[in-house]
């Protein structure tokens, strides 16, 4: 006899280097025992390297894995806490262009749940190594695959001029 876990749909976008915006939905543990559910990101953080999407009309399962995934969006009608949870440990926005390897630029908040206060976005990013993360832009929010960006550029100098840090001037000769 199968057994059965009580699961939520949840609609979603998928990107991948395959495939683009792909529509469908993710199934989420429902927690009866507790009073959190499971999350998006939670679910793209499992260890199981296949996400199941229903696809189409007639909910066709489509196994991605997730290490070629490199986003996922929520429909709008989603709920926030759906997505993923603030929770009430400290955490932080972090304004951000985001660009992954196939050239989209996002640009919006990068955010992270706080190890300690001084904790920048390089060591988040580094901690969570080929997870998914959370960017906040005007229009969506994005779950982002840490191995699919190129490159992080954030509005905020690290707060010393470059210039006059034991730089030396390259002097024309002769």
């Amino acid at each position: 006899m199968d057994h059965y876990i009580p699961k939520r749909r949840i609609p979603v976008t998928i990107w991948s280097g395959d495939r683009q915006g792909v529509q469908g939905f993710v199934f989420l543990d429902l927690d009866a025992a507790s009073a959190q559910h499971q999350t998006i990101l939670q679910k793209l953080n499992e260890s199981a390297p296949f996400l199941p999407i229903a696809v189409g009309e007639d909910g066709v399962s489509h196994l991605f894995n997730k290490a070629r995934v490199t986003r996922v969006t929520a429909g709008r009608q989603v709920l926030q806490s759906d997505v993923f949870s603030r929770g009430f440990l400290p955490w932080r926005e972090e304004e951000a262009d985001v660009v992954l390897m196939d050239g989209t630029q996002l640009d919006g908040r990068v955010w992270m749940p706080l190890q300690r206060e001084t904790q920048r976005v390089s060591d988040f990013l580094n901690q969570i190594g080929n997870g998914f993360f959370v960017l906040l832009t005007a229009t969506a929010v994005h779950l982002v695959n840490a191995s699919a960006v190129s490159e992080v550029v954030l509005r905020e100098s690290i707060g010393a001029p470059l210039n006059g840090l034991g730089a030396v001037d390259a002097a024309p000769v002769g």
